[in-house]
């Protein structure tokens, strides 16, 4: 009995043994399996001035967002090397080093890289205009609502006729600095100023930028008609293309590209006028017994706004781009003059002497509303840009 006893206590042990090394072995539902990807931690570090406020980030096909300083990580990655992208940066805004970049994925392990950003000041939604309220009449910047006006030219020769560039990096202008008239370009605080074109025998009318900033059209009549041209802004690859007796002035650039605008007294007074950016297609698209000019792109190029005497004196008028619709903005016994949308299309900022002297003003572009003036200042302030940064 007590040998038994002994036979089946052994065999009791033995069996718990088992179970317990069969435990050991096996995989529970709370058992941690073994990593079978690896993960990639990105981080953007965004410097300067008009910072952007976020991005992108592509990793094998997979995108998401990340702000301007943040870090995100993109995880189930098989083992192996990624190319990672930072896109959807603003124009004014550059990545340091390698975009996209190569990241070496470890199974079970995090991989770690950064982007640094740096911005550089642009003219997001402000206007730029030319005063004489220093030594001589110069360019200056300000914001929307007529706040904070910042001189970018200052020297005693004449800077004016201002154009922001698309990006809101650059401004063209034209300028008497070199002893001559001539076409300039430079950086939006006033810094890095380059001769685009010297020798220009007329400088009343502002330059316009082509849509992806690579081109400026101006106005000259160093051939003895006043035509449009074209340039590259390094200064190579000039086009005139308007050649004939008439006065064509006042060019704006099409947001499309397609077409750039201009008024011309071709047909025995001044009427807006498009023309392609090679000068092929020449098309009328006012037709009125009185002067119409200096017209403006709406932001989405469906409307233009120019200057018109048809009611008696100098006033803002609208239009469909296909010369349909005429819509008078502005009525006041003064000259209104050189008008300029608002980023958004539902104001135009314009020129007027209504109080008295030039002053910058805006309104609604449907003409509902008080002009409000913007400037109000005793010297004189003329040439408005208002420009969409894309």
């Amino acid at each position: 009995m007590r040998r038994l006893l002994q036979i089946t206590t052994l065999f009791i042990v033995i069996g718990l043994l088992i179970s317990c090394g069969s435990d050991s072995n096996t995989t529970g539902p709370d058992s941690e399996p073994e990593p079978t990807t690896g993960s990639v931690e990105i981080t953007t570090s965004t410097s300067g001035d008009d910072q952007d406020d976020g991005y992108e980030i592509s990793v094998d096909g997979t995108t998401q967002g990340i702000g301007a300083n943040e870090t995100v990580t993109v995880s189930d990655l098989q083992e192996g090397s990624y190319d990672a992208e930072l896109t959807d940066i603003s124009e004014n805004c550059v990545v340091d080093g390698d975009n996209p970049r190569s990241v070496d994925i470890t199974v079970g392990e995090t991989t770690s890289t950064s982007f640094n950003i740096t911005c550089e000041s642009a003219a997001n939604g402000k206007i730029a205009f030319i005063s004489d309220r220093g030594e001589s009449e110069d360019i200056f910047l300000m914001d929307a609502d007529g706040s904070s006006p910042t001189n970018l030219t200052t020297n005693t020769d004449y800077d004016g006729l201002a154009a922001i560039s698309h990006d809101g990096n650059r401004i063209a202008f034209v300028s008497d600095r070199s002893g001559s008239h001539g076409l300039y370009v430079m950086n939006i605080d006033g810094s890095n100023v380059q001769l685009i074109k010297s020798g220009l025998s007329n400088a009343y009318f502002a330059p316009s930028w082509s849509p992806d900033d690579s081109k400026l059209a101006f106005v000259d009549e160093s051939g003895g008609d006043t035509e449009i041209y074209t340039i590259g802004i390094d200064g190579n690859n000039e086009q005139q293309l308007t050649n004939n007796s008439a006065d064509d002035y006042y060019t704006d650039w099409s947001p499309d590209g397609s077409k750039i605008l201009y008024n011309s007294d071709t047909d025995g007074d001044q009427e807006l006028y498009t023309v392609n950016p090679d000068g092929s297609d020449r098309q009328r698209v006012t037709e009125n017994s009185d002067a119409d000019y200096d017209g403006r792109w709406s932001p989405e190029g469906s409307k233009i706004a120019f200057v018109s005497d048809r009611s008696g004196n100098d006033e803002i008028y609208t239009i469909n781009s296909d010369g349909s619709d005429v819509q008078q903005v502005t009525d006041n016994s003064a000259s209104d003059i050189a008008p300029t949308w608002s980023p958004d299309g539902t104001e135009i900022a314009f020129r007027s002497r209504r109080d008295g002297n030039g002053e910058i003003y805006k309104m609604a572009a449907d003409g509902n509303g008080s002009p409000v003036n913007l400037t109000e200042n005793v010297a004189s302030d003329s040439n408005p840009h208002w420009r969409k940064v894309e």
